[in-house]
């Protein structure tokens, strides 16, 4: 289910996408962001909620929708390239945007800044009651 339309998008000081990159970035993202709500969206009426927390959860999947079309990733697999390669005796090693020593780690599908906007509006609550 996408919680986010094209136009909503184009609205948001996000990164310019054509609608058919849009279209298959939208499911996949408010997917992400449904389990890191804990699907409060897929129980509740999103329209009906207050004007604040409506506002901060579609700039989360818009920031989501943005984060894996600038990593050209949808899934964990592709977003894990490894960060040095060799062909033909030639040696490729990327700098981490991770971890400034350069050691391996694992990136994640889920865009930090998608978390922000959901931050303060209680949609990552994991407490009880």
């Amino acid at each position: 289910m996408a919680y986010l339309t094209y136009q909503e998008y184009q609205g948001m000081n996000f990164t310019k996408l054509d609608p058919t990159d849009f279209d298959k970035l939208v499911e996949k993202a408010s997917a992400l962001i449904d389990v890191q709500t804990r699907n409060f969206y897929q129980f509740n009426d999103l329209d009906s909620d207050i004007v604040f927390r409506q506002k901060k959860f579609k700039m989360a999947v818009a920031a989501q929708v943005e984060y894996m079309y600038q990593a050209n990733a949808t899934t964990s697999l592709e977003i894990n390239s490894p960060q040095s390669w060799s062909v033909d005796g030639m040696s490729i090693t990327e700098a981490s945007r991770y971890n400034n020593t350069g050691a391996n780690e694992s990136p994640t599908i889920l865009s930090d800044d998608a978390v922000l906007f959901l931050s303060g509006t209680g949609l990552l609550y994991r407490g009880l009651g």
